[in-house]
């Protein structure tokens, strides 16, 4: 499976889950990044009030580029019970390169169904699988296993040659 595994993280778990997601995938991995600085409680605020109000920060250009993956897999922190402002920009400036997508994000408790509509909304296409942890459960021993689970499912959804593949 040609995949690419592209997240936003301000705090660093969707960071960490987007990476061992990739190693199962052994997929190519793109950071989305922006001009602004998001750290501490102004950073913190900023988020909140732009993932509420559906605003699309700047963002600096990926050297990435989508169309030439099978499949796109898009991570994001869930912010004010919705999806982050960096990752609505990316799917909005990128609806069109995507040929598939699966969704995956990073939460402290609750809003994974929301934001994942909300991710298909702006991208314009269904997932093929989707996968939320909360911060408790990316700590837990059985992580490996469902990310594991995860990608079978990817796999499964993008054709039998690629569950071959992601088996081993």
């Amino acid at each position: 499976m040609n995949a690419l595994v592209v997240y936003f993280s301000r705090t660093g778990n969707t960071k960490a889950l987007a990476g061992q997601i990739a190693t199962a995938l052994d997929a190519k991995l793109d950071e989305i990044t922006e001009r602004k600085d998001r750290h501490g409680i102004l950073g913190y605020l900023r988020s909140g009030r732009e993932a509420w109000f559906k605003r699309r920060p700047e963002l600096v250009p990926s050297s990435v580029d989508p169309s030439t993956f099978d499949v796109v897999v898009i991570g994001t922190p869930i912010w004010n019970a919705s999806l982050s402002s960096p990752v609505r920009a990316y799917l909005a400036d990128h609806a069109r390169e995507l040929r598939k997508v699966a969704f995956f994000c990073t939460m402290g408790g609750m809003g994974s169904g929301r934001v994942f509509r909300q991710m298909q909304d702006v991208c314009g296409q269904p997932p093929l699988a989707t996968f939320a942890r909360t911060e408790e459960q990316l700590v837990k021993s059985d992580l490996q296993d469902a990310i594991k689970t995860f990608v079978a499912r990817l796999a499964d959804a993008v054709g039998p040659d690629a569950t071959a593949r992601a088996a081993r």
